[in-house]
C-alpha cells in the first residue's frame, strides 16, 4: 500500500473540496447568483433552487399577465422560450453567459420604452431601450396596391402560395423593407427586424393579418424593469428564460 505523504494528503483534500458544490449561507446566495455563470448556477443545487424561487415569483407577479405563466406569450406578445430572438441572441454565442447578458439588456431597458425624460429620448424612445419601428405604410402614402404587393411577397418568402405578378412588382421595392428584414427576409437583429421566412408570427400569419401589420404598423412596447426589479431578480429571470428556451 502506498504511503500517504503530506503532499499526497494535501492533493486528496484539494480534489475532495473541488468535487463538492460550495454551500452558501442565505445572506450570500444573492451575491453568488449575481456572480455565477449559468453553468455554475446549474451545477449548484442550492443556488439553482434559489434562482428558481426568485424567477417564479417575478414571472407570477410581473410577466405572466402578458407572456403567460409558461412564458409562451400570445398574439402580439412574444414567446420568450422558443429560442426565437428579435434582439441580441443569435445562437452562435460561445457561452451561455453571452446570451444571458443580451436577455438582461432587454429586461433592464425594455422594448420601445418611453418612460424617461423627454430631453433624453431618441426617436421618441428612451436611449437604452431596444428599439425598432414597423411603420404604418398607409400613413406613408403607399398605395393600397403596393401594400397588397408587399403582402404577397411576404407570403412568398415564407413559402406559401402568392400572386406571382405581385411578387415580381414587390421585389422592385423590397429595398424599403430590407434594412430591417434583410435582403433575404431572414431578419436583422441589430434593428430588431423579425425573420419573415420562418413559421413564427407575432401577430398572425394569415394574408389578412400580414396586410394589417404592413398597413397599420406595430408599436407595442415592454417596460424597462431596471427601476422595478433589483439586479438579482433580473439575473434570475434572464437565466431562467435562457434555460427554458434551451429546453432545460
Amino acid at each position: 500500500m502506498a504511503r500517504l505523504t503530506l503532499p499526497r494528503i494535501s492533493l486528496l483534500i484539494l480534489v475532495t473540496l473541488l468535487s463538492i458544490n460550495p454551500a452558501f449561507s442565505q445572506s450570500d446566495l444573492n451575491e453568488a447568483l449575481l456572480l455565477a455563470s449559468p453553468g455554475a448556477i446549474a451545477a449548484n443545487p442550492e443556488l439553482s433552487a434559489h434562482m428558481n424561487t426568485i424567477a417564479e415569483a417575478v414571472i407570477s407577479e410581473h410577466c405572466a399577465a402578458c407572456h403567460g405563466t409558461d412564458l409562451t406569450g400570445q398574439t402580439g406578445v412574444p414567446n420568450l422560450v422558443d429560442f426565437d430572438w428579435l434582439w441580441g441572441v443569435t445562437g452562435f454565442e460561445m457561452t451561455a453567459t453571452e446570451a444571458v447578458m443580451e436577455i438582461m439588456q432587454t429586461i433592464l431597458y425594455g422594448v420601445r420604452d418611453t418612460d424617461c425624460p423627454e430631453e433624453s429620448k431618441r426617436y421618441g424612445a428612451c436611449p437604452d431601450t431596444r428599439f425598432s419601428e414597423m411603420p404604418a405604410y398607409t400613413s406613408l402614402d403607399f398605395s393600397q396596391s403596393k401594400i397588397n404587393d408587399f403582402t404577397e411577397y411576404v407570403l412568398f418568402i415564407s413559402g406559401r402560395d402568392a400572386d406571382e405578378k405581385a411578387v415580381v412588382r414587390a421585389q422592385n421595392d423590397w429595398e424599403i423593407c430590407s434594412e430591417c428584414h434583410g435582403d433575404d427576409g431572414y431578419g436583422y437583429k441589430p434593428f430588431g427586424g423579425p425573420d419573415l421566412t420562418d413559421d413564427i408570427w407575432l401577430f398572425g400569419d394569415s394574408r389578412e393579418q400580414i396586410l394589417d401589420v404592413i398597413s397599420n404598423g406595430r408599436t407595442e412596447s415592454c417596460p424597462a424593469w431596471s427601476t422595478r426589479l433589483d439586479m438579482v431578480s433580473i439575473k434570475a429571470l434572464s437565466v431562467t428564460i435562457y434555460n427554458r428556451s434551451m429546453g432545460y
